[in-house]
């Protein structure tokens, strides 16, 4: 299973305070977040961008040819029919969320592009980005809470 895992979401001291006292609210803030790195990877993975920014590595001259001939892109994006990508999916829990490929047969083409073409990680740009989306959908889901509350 080929999996994203990284400490970026643990940005507080008081992290596990926030899982005690509201762990559905930290699990869907966890969520949110997590579907909104699938868009992020989907989208620098369509540019043919890795998790760093960097350009792929290019297909071989063999693949780019049966590429061209079915009248796709010669440049890597990693997009041949789209199950792969669409595949993606996440799942959260008041401590974790994971992005994962659904599919078997999904996975492991995941986990053969992964070996040249790192595009499933987090890049150095995108941590901070993700630190602010869980902040930003958590005080947004306390504020309701806090509203249904009163």
């Amino acid at each position: 299973m080929i999996t994203i895992e990284s400490n970026a979401l643990q940005i507080v001291d008081n992290f596990s305070k926030q899982i005690s006292e509201q762990p559905n609210i930290v699990k869907t803030a966890l969520g949110r977040t997590a579907e909104f790195l699938m868009f992020i990877i989907k989208q620098r993975t369509a540019k043919g961008k890795d998790y760093q920014g960097n350009s792929f590595v290019k297909y071989t001259p063999e693949y780019a040819k049966i590429r061209k001939v079915k009248g796709l892109p010669t440049t890597p994006d990693l997009f041949f029919k789209g199950n792969m990508m669409s595949n993606m999916t996440q799942r959260s829990t008041p401590t974790q969320a994971r992005i994962t490929f659904s599919a078997v047969r999904e996975n492991s083409k995941a986990l053969w592009n992964q070996k040249t073409r790192k595009f499933f990680a987090i890049g150095d740009r995108e941590a901070p980005l993700l630190k602010n989306k869980f902040m930003e959908e958590y005080n947004r889901l306390m504020k309701i809470w806090a509203n249904e509350k009163i």
